[in-house]
This record gives structure tokens, sequence and C-alpha cells, in this order.
């Protein structure tokens, strides 16, 4: 009996898991501005190189943290940088 839930409480966690991959894949474009992104995935979203990204956070034209030795971005400082 236990193990009937386990396999259907997986199979309910694999489908959100397929589903939020297939939403991203739709909306992946879109930069949401509450969200927070790595520099890969800004550069994608910006359609440039990642050591491009880096450079535009070193000079301050993008605003970023470091997390650790990663940067994060606000979805809507990439926002900001692309309406300039």
């Amino acid at each position: 009996m236990i193990w009937t839930a386990v396999i259907k409480g997986s199979a309910l966690v694999t489908f959100v898991q397929g589903a939020m991959v297939l939403v991203d894949k739709v909306f992946g474009e879109e930069i949401l501005p509450h969200r927070i992104y790595s520099s890969g995935e800004a550069s994608q979203l910006l359609g440039m190189d990642r050591l491009e990204v880096l450079e535009l956070i070193r000079s301050g034209k993008i605003k970023a943290k470091k997390v650790g030795d990663n940067y994060r971005i606000l979805g809507s400082n990439l926002v900001d940088y692309m309406n300039r």
C-alpha cells in the first residue's frame, strides 16, 4: 500500500518537473523581472557570450550580486540594460 503511494507521488513529481521544463521552453525568451538569473542564463536571453555579460557586470552596465564565485542577476536589471 505504501509503495503504491510512493510510486504515485513519484509520478506526480515527474509530471510537475516536466511541466516546468515545458513552461520554461515556451516562455524561455521572456525575461521575468522578479526572477534571478545566472550569467549563463542572462547571456542566452541577451543573445551574447557569457564573457560579454561578465564584462558588462564588471563595468557596471548590468547590476548583479556576486554569490560565491558566481554572479546573480535580477531580471529587472536585464530589462533595464536592454532599455538603455
